[in-house]
């Protein structure tokens, strides 16, 4: 049976999603930057964006009980969610935040103690950075305004080279996504656990409301978030969380002492979001969390971390990890590839694309023209053709790798921080060979690889998929999603500048985004320079073991029924995000193995109402508990720290 014709993104679902946009940014600085507290974009699904699509159901549904023809559908309503998860992305602790923080940092807080002026100001270029220093005083000293011409005029260039870069970078991602696409849903049939909640929240009929299971388990974590988030206000009101504590204050003697800093913390919507995953996976994030504390306490057992302090090199094997998931899902699909790139060139394929967001051979020269295109952004800015053209395959990579393990496992974090391609780089070849410009231009790349927990490209593939479901037109969400980043550029550019002149990023902005990645970058690329590294041998050793380690476990897999130990377990499970969500993980594995024991497939599918209601009462109440902070200027109660 033929399917049913694509459905136009509507224009009204487009006007909807860039209304909404801006407030959702401006949530986000605030929570995150200005107050530095609560988090939305460290999770793989934005609270942000799930409470904003929540109020718009509510709104859609007294709609369609008065005028039942103007009512939104689901298809309309998933564009929305998409739109809004692209553009909060934009915005996110791991995107644009630490851009905007570094486009001025090195140069204001250059000293003579530090001498940032003499090791590198000659090497950051003038058109990606703010090196005005009234500009700067403005915006780290606040009590000014960002509309003051002297002031604009200073980020007028390097807002908009970031903002073509940012949009080159998305359309790379959106070929790539474009090539994957049919194998991954349709072949292989992922099942893409983080759009089960918006595709519930925004059925048909509304079942999901209608469930008692739903409401008690909204009552349950909303209740909990309610308490919480008085204890946070009044202290005597007693408190319902653990969060924060420390199970690494129980091993002081070495080596145990190497465990180090050990949060035990449960998160609801982490519980909730647990559910989704398979048995296997939720396993292997939680012991492969504990199995990396182990190595270090071997590593300091047997002396090494005392010689080499980054030995057993954690952050290496994940990285090679994230590679051997790159390899192998290239590889499994090298035939569909293979198929893609003949068909694209052939006349007599013609239409063979029609339900893709885009044709296969605009994908394929868009991939490869918007590297080109990266590449020689990045020689202009100071990196060699070679090194511009390795880093940005390097970071597809990467992102390729995040985007498999979102649409086949969904996992509710993924970061791999401070190993992108600027550090795995010169962990391979050392920075003797580079120059200083080379060294710059990376360390201005610092903001987009710091860590990848709000990464785009995992939002653009999920919102094919969601409109693949739903029979909407992949050609015109991604326009929709297209248009939603840019607007989410912009407003990110814009609410972070207007609220730093006004408050001082330096000032009376508390949150530790508005000035902590800057040091981190500029110093280390000082570092760099005044101290040249030789090639990391040790290092390079940890990635190849990562990456064998991985491709073991996923031929095993194949090949071992019921096979406990997940690959993608292994490469989330050592990061900073893991540290906050191995126990809710854990917690989760629990309670799906004993559902699973007990009840079946069919049990399994009988409580999920109850686990969207976990994570959707968490997001509500937390979200609510957020906004009143802001707007009152009282303490926010984080519902999440990862």
């Amino acid at each position: 049976m033929p399917s049913p014709p694509l459905q136009a993104v509507s224009i009204r679902a487009v006007v909807i999603g860039v209304a909404i946009i801006p407030s959702n940014i401006l949530w986000c600085v605030l929570m995150e930057r200005v107050d530095g507290r609560a988090f939305s974009t460290t999770a793989s699904i934005f609270f942000t964006a799930v409470f904003s699509l929540l109020i718009l159901v509510m709104i859609n549904a007294w709609i369609r009980r008065l005028a039942p023809s103007r009512a939104l559908t689901q298809g309309e309503l998933l564009v929305i969610f998409s739109m809004l998860s692209v553009a909060t992305a934009m915005a996110g602790i791991d995107w644009g935040m630490p851009l905007i923080t570094l486009m001025g940092h090195g140069f204001w807080f250059a000293t003579p103690s530090n001498g940032w002026e003499r090791t590198f100001h000659a090497f950051l270029p003038r058109w990606l950075t703010v090196s005005d220093h009234t500009a700067l005083a403005g915006y780290y000293l606040g009590a000014s305004s960002l509309y003051r011409w002297e002031n604009l005029r200073a980020w007028l260039v390097p807002i908009g080279w970031w903002t073509v870069f940012i949009m080159a970078l998305l359309w790379v991602m959106a070929c790539l996504n474009t090539l994957v696409r049919a194998r991954w849903t349709e072949k292989e049939r992922l099942t893409y656990p983080m759009i089960h909640l918006p595709v519930a929240m925004t059925a048909p009929g509304g079942a999901l409301y209608r469930s008692r299971l739903f409401w008690i388990g909204f009552a349950l974590a909303g209740g909990l978030n309610l308490i919480n988030g008085l204890h946070n206000l009044y202290p005597a009101v007693p408190s319902m969380t653990f969060n924060g504590f420390d199970a690494g204050q129980w091993f002081t003697v070495r080596p145990w002492d190497a465990i180090g800093w050990t949060p035990l913390a449960i998160f609801p919507f982490i519980v909730g979001l647990g559910y989704l995953l398979p048995v296997d996976l939720l396993f292997s994030c939680w012991f492969f969390f504990i199995f990396w504390r182990m190595e270090k306490v071997a590593s300091s057992a047997m002396g090494y971390m005392a010689e080499q302090p980054k030995f057993p090199y954690v952050d290496e094997q994940m990285f090679g990890a994230y590679m051997a998931v790159f390899v192998v899902a290239v590889y499994a699909a090298r035939n569909d590839l293979r198929a893609i790139l003949i068909r694209a060139f052939s006349r007599a394929a013609k239409g063979s694309d029609s339900e893709e967001a885009m044709g296969f051979r605009t994908a394929i020269v868009g991939a490869l023209g918007g590297v080109a295109f990266l590449t020689v952004f990045s020689y202009y800015a100071g990196m060699p053709v070679w090194l511009g053209a390795l880093f940005f395959v390097v970071y597809f990579a990467i992102a390729v790798a995040i985007t498999r393990m979102r649409a086949e496992l969904g996992p509710p974090t993924h970061d791999l921080h401070f190993i992108g391609p600027d550090q795995s780089l010169t962990t391979m070849f050392g920075t003797r060979g580079m120059s200083g410009q080379a060294l710059g231009a990376m360390s201005l790349y610092y903001w987009f690889n710091r860590a990848y927990r709000c990464h785009p490209m995992p939002h653009q593939l999920e919102g094919l998929k969601m409109a693949q479901l739903t029979r909407t037109s992949p050609r015109g969400l991604l326009i929709a999603m297209g248009i939603a980043a840019f607007i989410g550029v912009v407003a990110t550019f814009w609410v972070t500048l207007h609220v730093s002149y006004r408050l001082g990023a330096a000032a009376r902005i508390t949150g530790w985004g508005s000035l902590g990645y800057g040091p981190e970058a500029y110093n280390r690329l000082a570092s760099w320079i005044q101290s040249p590294l030789k090639p990391n041998i040790a290092g390079i050793w940890a990635m190849v073991v990562g990456f064998a380690f991985s491709g073991v476990l996923m031929v095993i897999r194949m090949h071992v029924y019921g096979w406990p130990f997940h690959a993608l377990g292994f490469a989330i499970s050592g990061g900073w995000s893991m540290m906050w969500a191995w126990l809710s993980l854990f917690v989760a594995w629990v309670l799906k193995s004993i559902v699973l024991r007990y009840g079946g497939l069919r049990g399994y599918r009988n409580g999920l109402p109850f686990f969207f209601g976990i994570i959707l009462g968490d997001f509500v109440i937390g979200g609510i508990w957020t906004i009143l902070g802001l707007l009152m200027d009282i303490p926010i109660h984080s519902l999440w720290s990862g």
